[in-house]
């Protein structure tokens, strides 16, 4: 089916897909795609098919009129079934356009091939074969941020990707929700004066994490010279990992809270944003705090920030452009193939040249 150009007139489209299955940073980061889709496509109905891990984040991104949610299960018999429910479901809802937003996965390409619409957007590159699925291949730009590569999926309708950064911003509400002024409690209020503190990043591949005795280390002096309570964040299954590096930066005098596990997406976002500096690793919370307004802290190894960097102005990023960096590639599925024993890309970034670093960037605002 080859579309003609009365199918690509954004008037005629009624009915959207958009596939993104992994990835809350990502769907952080696709937030100015889903304005500009909703800008161009005003009276098309904008559904979203993601997995069932990001149904909190989609509480806080708007422009979506439907998300359908794919819950993968806990075996590989109740992942496939989940998948092939998915196919089915596309197909019946008989999309007039379907968008794909994974970078070269074949299970949405797959997806994209069940809709049976007339016009099948997705990402291409030479070497990894995908079948002829997409009517229309886009070209990822290994030189431009994820964000400004999600607008290039629109280029199909005549779009053009502006040279000026579009910021992914999140849908908070006002005020605190009860878990975050669980934690504002302890803190001393509302007024209360601290950092955010991200010491995971996520299972794709635990060497984007700086080492945890740098970061408690680098929370401890930061702490103790401006006077900030250091609140360290997490999900439940990273509570351990994350109360060994708090009770590390206690004991060099840091006053911590460990609020790993005890905080949803949006309460942690709403920390986030009324907190003094967020420090992270290359991770969806890094993503989740720069689009919450907050100055953000990130610390990058085998990743380039150049793709997942922090989105906006007034950020800090620490990485080491060594020859072998990065060593995570989008074309080889992230997997990571690092040339040496260590990760000297994390060695590279001493405490001492963090702290001074964030000292010199942003030491009237700690101390304010």
């Amino acid at each position: 089916m080859i579309p003609t150009p009365s199918d690509m007139n954004p008037d005629h489209v009624q009915k959207m897909l958009v596939v993104k299955f992994f990835g809350i940073g990502s769907l952080v980061l696709a937030t100015p795609f889903f304005r500009e889709v909703r800008k161009r496509f005003p009276d098309a109905e904008i559904h979203l098919l993601t997995l069932s891990s990001n149904r909190d984040v989609m509480g806080l991104i708007g422009d979506v009129d439907r998300v359908h949610f794919v819950d993968l299960g806990g075996s590989v018999v109740d992942a496939i079934g989940a998948y092939v429910g998915c196919l089915w479901s596309t197909f019946r809802h008989r999309y007039d356009v379907v968008i794909d937003m994974e970078f070269y996965t074949r299970a949405s390409a797959v997806v994209s091939l069940a809709s049976w619409a007339r016009v099948r957007i997705g990402y291409h590159a030479q070497g990894i074969y995908r079948g002829n699925i997409q009517s229309h291949r886009v070209p990822f730009n290994n030189y431009w941020h994820v964000s400004r590569n999600f607008l290039s999926l629109l280029e199909p309708f005549g779009y053009r990707v502006d040279e000026q950064e579009a910021l992914p911003t999140l849908n908070l509400p006002e005020g605190h929700l009860e878990p975050a002024q669980a934690v504002l409690s302890k803190l001393g209020g509302e007024r209360a004066r601290y950092i955010v503190i991200n010491v995971n990043a996520g299972e794709l591949a635990y060497e984007r994490r700086w080492f945890p005795e740098r970061f408690a280390a680098l929370a401890a002096k930061l702490g103790t010279t401006y006077d900030l309570m250091c609140v360290f964040i997490g999900a439940p299954s990273e509570r351990d990992y994350v109360e060994a590096v708090s009770q590390d930066a206690q004991a060099q005098g840091a006053q911590v809270i460990n609020a790993a596990g005890d905080l949803d997406l949006t309460s942690m976002a709403q920390l986030c944003r009324d907190s003094r500096l967020v420090i992270s690793n290359d991770s969806g919370p890094l993503h989740v705090a720069a689009a919450t307004g907050a100055p953000v802290v990130g610390f990058f190894g085998p990743e380039t920030p150049v793709l997942y960097g922090p989105a906006g102005s007034g950020h800090l990023v620490f990485h080491k452009r060594l020859s072998c960096s990065p060593c995570i590639n989008i074309e080889q599925g992230k997997r990571l193939k690092c040339w040496h024993e260590t990760p000297i890309c994390q060695e590279a970034t001493s405490t001492d040249d963090a702290f001074k670093a964030i000292g010199d960037k942003y030491a009237s605002a700690l101390k304010a």
